[in-house]
């Protein structure tokens, strides 16, 4: 019998995401970094790659850019079209997967954006190829991809990494990832202070180690070009080893 894959914690709380990751508070400086990739390149329709609640397709949507917000949790593009449903914006949420983007999609975009390290929820490498080929197939010739990853090469091995740690009305969660050789392990932490008695959860997710040149390698196998490193999403700061982000950014030929 097949062991049941235990659930995200950000599937069970989708309705605690923007709490989790303080999207009120990252929204003003997020507002830019999207204007940045908007100046950068001039998309007229985006595809954001593990949206989760909603907020950089938002973003976009809000700067007259057509955006498509896909991420793999039910519960979580149900948050999404709730938060949104009352503006008039050129936006719409998908439930899907990056290693199965419908066919229907291809050719759609002149830019995929997957940000926040959202590449960690494709639990292999070989499912990470399968995604930047789905990537490269949804991009109109000359479309670009965006992708932000934690720099995983800078977590020394058994080194525990913090990542957030927030507070929301009575609610902590704890998010660190610890390097055990060839695999990266992220676990998140939720405590209730408001439940009697406290109730407090730990969730764990497991998967392959994301070097930054296996990635480069992947991105480059796929059939992109014109492949750069940033250290940000304004994609001012050239990448470091030292850096906390590796942001690749890559380019479907034109021909």
């Amino acid at each position: 019998m097949a062991r049941k894959k235990p659930i995200s914690v950000f599937e069970k709380y989708a309705h605690e995401y923007d709490l989790i990751t303080n999207a009120a508070q990252r929204e003003s400086y997020h507002a830019k970094e999207v204007e940045a990739l908007i100046s950068r390149f001039k998309p007229t329709k985006v595809l954001d790659a593990g949206c989760a609640s909603g907020l950089t397709a938002m973003l976009f949507a809000r700067r007259g850019v057509t955006a498509v917000g896909l991420d793999c949790s039910k519960r979580m593009i149900e948050v999404a079209r709730d938060k949104f449903k009352s503006e008039k914006l050129p936006l719409e949420f998908r439930v899907g997967y990056f290693e199965r983007i419908p066919r229907q999609m291809r050719s759609q975009f002149d830019l995929v954006v997957c940000l926040a390290n959202s590449i960690s929820g494709v639990a292999s490498l070989a499912d990470v190829r399968l995604a930047l080929k789905n990537f490269h197939s949804v991009l109109r010739p000359g479309g670009r991809l965006v992708l932000q990853m934690l720099n995983y090469s800078s977590i020394k091995e058994g080194e525990l990494f913090p990542i957030r740690a927030t507070e929301n009305n009575g609610i902590v969660y704890e998010r660190f990832s610890e390097r055990r050789g060839r695999k990266l392990c992220v676990y998140v932490s939720r405590l209730d202070l408001n439940s009697r008695p406290q109730q407090f959860e730990v969730f764990r997710h497991e998967f392959d180690n994301y070097e930054v040149d296996k990635i480069s390698s992947l991105v480059a196998r796929t059939g992109f070009n014109n492949i750069k490193r940033y250290g940000d999403l304004y994609l001012k700061e050239r990448f470091s080893k030292s850096a906390r982000d590796l942001v690749l950014v890559g380019q479907r030929p034109n021909t």
